[in-house]
């Protein structure tokens, strides 16, 4: 029997950059029954933007327009509009990134992250957002992970990818591969597991979740042939972590460990940086992928893909991400809210 639309949770939508794909898919995402009947939405965004998403797939959406957020029970209609001013959407035209596509993406991701951090939503969903844009907008900031960091005032926050049968999270996130080395600390790592088992209970129901650790170096340093980052700082924290009761292993070369994990040894696998854990996610479940910020106060998920400037304003740009990374916040609000 479908619920009361004030008995259900409302997840806010940040529309990403405006010149990519990212007011399409969550148009056509929100247009699908098993998206519409699970939440309420409150889109960031700015309203010509999506209008004229709209217009171009020939979709017409109803929304009803609001100037803030107190409560869901001010909304008349499942899906909400909070406008973000300040850009002409003659800009989408150039399908690539602009400052003012940056501005408005930072603008959305900040509105969103207040309204969740408030309360007034039960999870954020961001759509993709493009690292030159927020630049040449004169934000240093590498990513949506990083934003949420400094935003949300979280002590340590960790990048978990899911898709497919692969659970992936990571000890670093957008930082240059020279820097890996000296990013990772025996403390850091520590967090990193900490966090991720924590996650693993508290949202996916396991109890025991039975974690792998990656090496840094081929064949996980080899006995220190190879480097010694496995025996000065994963090694440490490894211990320390099954001294606390999580089930944990490592470090285990990288060439293997997602092959164990798809066979089902490893509930989770943590990667030591982006490219040695996004690579099997993204080849293993590219379409259907979701990125989920683990340690911040609330529940954020987004799609696990860019903003697609080459197939913007074509129509043709899948949604399933999206999708998923909507139902993904749904399933893991509940475990708060309920």
């Amino acid at each position: 029997m479908q619920k009361d639309k004030r008995s259900k949770l409302l997840i806010g939508i940040t529309m990403g950059d405006p010149c990519g794909i990212g007011p399409e898919i969550i148009l056509k995402a929100l247009k699908s029954p098993s998206i519409r009947h699970i939440a309420n939405y409150v889109i960031i965004g700015n309203k010509g933007v999506l209008d004229r998403t709209a217009r171009s797939l020939k979709m017409p959406v109803t929304y009803q327009t609001i100037s803030h957020l107190t409560k869901i029970d001010d909304l008349k209609h499942p899906i909400s509009l909070l406008p973000v001013s300040g850009f002409n959407s003659n800009i989408m035209k150039q399908k690539s990134a602009t400052a003012e596509g940056g501005e408005v993406s930072v603008q959305c991701v900040i509105k969103g992250i207040n309204l969740a951090m408030s309360g007034h939503i039960n999870a954020l969903v961001t759509a993709p957002i493009c690292k030159e844009a927020i630049h040449r907008a004169g934000y240093g900031y590498p990513g949506h992970t990083e934003m949420l960091h400094i935003f949300s005032g979280a002590k340590r926050v960790v990048m978990l990818m899911v898709g497919g049968k692969l659970k992936v999270a990571f000890a670093t996130t957008h930082i240059a591969l020279k820097d890996v080395p000296q990013s990772i600390t025996a403390g850091n790592m520590l967090e990193t597991i900490t966090i991720t088992n924590s996650s693993l209970e508290q949202y996916f129901g396991l109890k025991m979740p039975r974690v792998a650790v990656c090496g840094l170096n081929p064949h996980a340093g080899e006995e220190g042939i190879f480097g010694d980052e496995e025996r000065k700082s994963i090694i440490p924290a490894i211990e320390k972590a099954k001294k606390k009761g999580i089930q944990c292993e490592g470090p285990v070369s990288a060439d293997t460990v997602f092959y164990k994990a798809l066979k089902g040894v490893y509930d989770a696998v943590i990667a030591i940086y982006h490219d040695q854990g996004a690579i099997p996610l993204k080849l293993h479940a590219f379409e259907t992928g979701v990125n989920i910020t683990l340690g911040i106060p609330f529940v954020r998920t987004s799609p696990d893909h860019g903003t697609a400037y080459d197939i913007a304003g074509k129509g043709v740009a899948d949604p399933r991400s999206m999708m998923e990374a909507i139902k993904m916040a749904v399933k893991m609000a509940r475990c708060v809210v309920k």
